[in-house]
């Protein structure tokens, strides 16, 4: 199929499972079957909220949420043990469907494509004055640039080959931009961990859940079985998609109101800005 198929099929699947937000009572608070669509200007003030609350929110981790890090770091490393052998095992078994299935692995994690598909949700509820799908576009841009945000910069420090430069699994050259040492970790697969984490909270609904998984797994396999990543660069890079969705989710402003405001207000010479701290 074509991609470009592919994408406007996947957006309206999306669309026709818009009623299911108005019954997902625990992903959306009351408010929002009553308050109007927010603004522009709200959707920016919203994502500069988001932003800070995920930044400083290592600062008030309790015991739980070390634990969850440590995890990942164990996983993480745990598989860099063995990616060796997992290349390997990628190169002996490629076949006719696990490139179809490679395919739309591939087709979910670019971020092009998952930016396209986040601005017609964004604009679908702008346009139908849907709250729910608008807030639902906003949420995933806000996922998409702050773990895209923090995979490049991990990406670019530590420098990890590729697989298919044939350098090995453990060469690494710090600060690098050129794609060839960048793999780690991958980018394609925080991007469907992102669009998944979100997706599944705002529709919560434990077959679509299922379905949206399944394909941010399949961008896991695409980028191992492509020879494009290493199985500790898919780890990290799910975990990093998915911690940022579920953080995204649950600091945007539409859950929690508070955070730093900023409305336009008229002086007599012109104007300003009126910037305030919701506690």
């Amino acid at each position: 199929m074509h991609s470009k198929y592919f994408l406007i099929n996947l957006i309206l699947v999306f669309l026709s499972l818009s009623p299911i937000f108005t019954n997902a009572q625990s992903s959306f608070t009351t408010a929002d079957s009553i308050s109007q669509v927010p603004s522009f200007m709200q959707d920016v003030e919203s994502g500069y909220n988001t932003g800070i609350k995920i930044v400083t929110a290592p600062f008030s981790f309790d015991t739980k949420d070390w634990i969850i890090t440590g995890a990942v770091l164990s996983t993480t490393a745990l598989a860099y043990l063995v990616d060796k052998d997992n290349r390997e095992f990628w190169a002996r078994n490629h076949n006719k469907s696990l490139d179809g299935i490679g395919n739309v692995g591939e087709f979910y994690g670019e971020i092009r494509n998952a930016a396209i598909f986040s601005g017609a949700i964004y604009l679908g509820g702008k346009i139908a004055d849907s709250k729910e799908l608008s807030v639902t576009g906003r949420m995933l841009f806000e996922g998409l640039f702050f773990a895209g945000l923090r995979t490049t910069l991990i990406k670019s420090f530590s420098g990890r080959s590729r697989p298919y430069t044939n350098d090995g699994y453990n060469h690494f050259k710090l600060f690098q931009t050129n794609n060839d040492y960048t793999s780690f970790p991958s980018g394609h697969t925080t991007v469907a961990f992102t669009l998944t984490s979100i997706l599944s909270n705002r529709i919560n609904n434990t077959y679509v859940s299922i379905g949206l998984y399944t394909l941010a797994v399949t961008t896991v396999m695409q980028r191992m079985y492509s020879d494009n990543h290493w199985l500790s660069d898919t780890i990290l890079g799910a975990s990093i998609g998915y911690f940022i969705g579920q953080a995204v989710v649950k600091f945007d402003d539409d859950v929690q109101n508070s955070g730093i405001t900023v409305n336009p207000c008229f002086i007599p010479d012109g104007f300003g800005l009126n910037i305030a701290y919701i506690l």
